[in-house]
C-alpha cells in the first residue's frame, strides 16, 4: 500500500487502525513503511479521501496462492 501525499489530509484514521503499526506521520501526512506493511487494506478502507492505493509488491506470490493446495486434498501424481 502507498499514500498519495498530495491527497492525504493527515487525519490519522489509517495510523490508528493499522494492525502492523506500519503507518506513521512524516511532515503531517501519512507514510506507510513498505517493510512492515502486509497489504491488508485496512488503511485503504479507513481513508476518507482515497489517498491510499494498492501497489502490490509481490504479484507472482498472489498468483501462486490462487492455485495452492495448502491441505493436500488435491490429486497427487
Amino acid at each position: 500500500m502507498k499514500v498519495d501525499r498530495e491527497i492525504c489530509v493527515g487525519c490519522g484514521a489509517c495510523v490508528n487502525l493499522c494492525p502492523r503499526l506500519a503507518i506513521r506521520f512524516v511532515e503531517d501526512k501519512s507514510f506507510i513503511d513498505q517493510v512492515s506493511c502486509i497489504e491488508c487494506g485496512t488503511c485503504r478502507a479507513a481513508c476518507g479521501v482515497d489517498a491510499i492505493f494498492c501497489d502490490c509488491r509481490f504479484p507472482e506470490i498472489v498468483l501462486l496462492n490462487l492455485t495452492s493446495d495448502t491441505y493436500g486434498k488435491g490429486e497427487r501424481s
